[in-house]
């Protein structure tokens, strides 16, 4: 299987297309692949509970680190555009509402700005406090 053919023809899709529905339509593609590839790596973590429990905490530790924190908030951001896309998306198929996809993208652009705002003051200082930087001052 070859992921690039999920992207066939979005360039030329973009060029002939360049309209709001077509970047959200190439947006959720991308949070989609983005989120695909999260779930590989969630399971990679979790899989490794079955070697015991000094395993799992082991790499557990490899992904609590500060880099981390930050992706998890871009992670959170993925999951909160392709959530509110997906809902756009569904919203407009069952209701017949494709004439009005550019309201209806609007609408969903305001959604995400609010959850990402509230992910953020959630998140970002969970990610800017580390541990590890707490042991390093206690120490010196």
């Amino acid at each position: 299987m070859n992921i690039f053919k999920a992207f066939q023809g979005t360039a030329e899709e973009v060029r002939l297309n360049p309209n709001v529905g077509t970047f959200a339509w190439f947006l959720h593609r991308i949070t989609g692949i983005l989120l695909l590839l999260y779930l590989f790596t969630h399971l990679w973590v979790l899989s490794s509970a079955n070697a015991g429990a000094s395993a799992f905490d082991q790499r557990l530790q490899m992904v609590q680190t500060p880099i981390f924190h930050f992706l998890e908030i871009g992670l959170i951001l993925t999951v909160f555009y392709h959530m509110c896309n997906g809902l756009t998306i569904t919203i407009m198929d069952f209701f017949g509402l494709s004439r009005r996809h550019k309201a209806l993208v609007t609408v969903t652009v305001a959604v995400f700005a609010v959850l990402a705002i509230v992910a953020f003051g959630i998140m970002l200082p969970r990610a800017l406090h580390h541990p590890a930087q707490e042991a390093l001052h206690a120490v010196s």
